[in-house]
């Protein structure tokens, strides 16, 4: 069902735009922290991530005041980008569970009329 779903979701080139998208904010966050802060790889990833999510990491923070500027327009673009991606995510699961009932009224109906031809018939 999972691997289902993220298939279907990949195959639309709108939601595969959202995914290059923040991937290209995570990438900005993360050569951001490393120019400004001078942060090892992996703590400017961890950084990213997290703000990205908006868990925060109250153990790393920027320092330099280029960085504490640059965090904070980073924050409000992650912030905003998740909640568009949360908001397609949803949009992505009405149009599956849409699909499915749509799929499931055609199956009645074609039963519902094949009993009937059949009742027909026998009489």
């Amino acid at each position: 069902m999972i691997f289902s779903t993220a298939r279907s979701f990949l195959n639309k080139k709108r939601y595969r735009y959202l995914i290059y998208t923040t991937l290209g904010v995570l990438l900005i966050g993360v050569f951001g922290f490393r120019y400004f802060e001078h942060w090892r790889w992996i703590d400017c990833l961890n950084y990213a991530v997290s703000t990205m999510v908006t868990t925060g990491n109250a153990g790393v923070l920027p320092e330099s005041d280029s960085g504490k500027i640059f965090n904070v327009f980073y924050m409000f673009t992650s912030v905003i980008l998740i909640l568009f991606f949360v908001n397609t995510m949803n949009h992505h699961f009405q149009e599956l569970r849409q699909s499915k009932e749509m799929k499931h009224q055609r199956h009645k109906h074609m039963v519902e009329k094949h009993v009937h031809e059949t009742q027909v018939s026998e009489d």
